[in-house]
């Protein structure tokens, strides 16, 4: 059951433009940061607590477009060797699983953002709250593309069974 990589909708697009910026952003001030530093001796000191900081954006966000482009890890050797339509049936009971675990990384991830909301990085003027809510955004949109996915699943296992 490959997955093939599909061009995707405006959400999953806007999220590769996001996340890729991010992936320019955290690169150039890494350069920068070795430039100034060896070159010039003039370090930034916060450089690398900023660039963790995106590091943690762009895991959640690449995350998130592994859903719908079937690039998160699955053991099909296992579930394709059932009869049909138990594959499918399969995908759907770990698609159910997956998204109650998303629900509770994004309801945990909320109570992360507030009671971490007075605290801030050493060496940069910004929240730490901003780094949990990476969670929350990239469990959200998870979430969102996981239901996608297991609507359609519906749809080729409700066809499968109409055939049988």
């Amino acid at each position: 059951m490959e997955k093939p990589t599909g061009s995707g909708g405006i959400l999953e697009q806007a999220v590769e433009f996001v996340g890729g910026l991010i992936l320019v952003v955290a690169t150039l001030i890494t350069i920068l940061q070795v430039l100034f530093r060896y070159v010039l001796k003039i370090p930034f000191i916060w450089s690398e607590e900023f660039t963790r900081f995106l590091f943690i954006w762009i895991v959640w966000f690449g995350a998130a477009l592994g859903i719908p482009r079937g690039k998160h890890m699955v053991i099909e050797f296992i579930r394709d060797r059932f009869p049909e339509p138990w594959p499918l049936r399969t995908k759907v009971a770990t698609d159910v699983l997956a998204l109650f675990f998303l629900g509770v990384v994004v309801v945990k991830g909320v109570s992360l953002v507030k009671m971490t909301a007075q605290e801030f990085y050493v060496t940069f003027p910004v929240s730490v709250k901003y780094a949990y809510l990476a969670s929350v955004v990239g469990g959200i949109l998870m979430f969102y593309f996981l239901t996608q996915e297991l609507r359609s699943t519906f749809r080729r296992l409700t066809k499968k069974e109409k055939k049988t």
